[in-house]
């Protein structure tokens, strides 16, 4: 049963379709609700997806109230993370925040005070890292298997 409760906020990021494919896939995990304030750049992820016409916002209020998130997929423009995350941050839910993190280093200042005390984590995507031979390789290395790069001889 799909217990996770994930929401895509805006899609002005490339890997939002990405990440709710590894959502999709995902047995513990359900896309409960999109957002965008321009509906068409969801229209791809609606029908990929089989979204149903509930779970799909161009009001960010009515997403959060009406999906109640466990974990938001920011994929908004950097520009706009630090708004957004203030905006999630009221929502206790995680926020897993798009690369790269902030447009500046007053707006991860905001959004790392917004999430202060929110008992929530926020974390930043790095896409390589859900890279299967990348996955393995970390694998190997933590079981003993290989050695670390420094122990590695070429």
């Amino acid at each position: 049963m799909k217990n996770f409760k994930i929401a895509c906020i805006s899609f002005d990021h490339m890997h939002a379709g990405d990440l709710l494919r590894m959502v999709d896939e995902h047995p513990d995990a359900q896309i409960a609700g999109v957002f965008d304030p321009v509906r068409s750049k969801m229209e791809t992820a609606i029908e990929t997806f089989s979204i149903p016409e509930q779970n799909v916002f161009t009001d960010f209020d009515q997403c959060m109230a009406g999906v109640k998130p466990d974990l938001a997929l920011l994929c908004a423009a950097t520009a706009d993370h630090a708004d957004y995350v203030e905006r999630l941050a009221k929502h206790d839910c995680h926020v897993f925040v798009e690369k790269p993190f902030a447009a500046s280093v007053s707006d991860a200042r905001r959004m790392m005070k917004a999430m202060t005390n929110t008992n929530r984590l926020m974390a930043i995507n790095w896409p390589l890292a859900w890279v299967e031979s990348h996955v393995t390789a970390k694998r190997l290395i933590d079981e003993g298997v290989i050695g670390t790069l420094r122990e590695i001889h070429f």
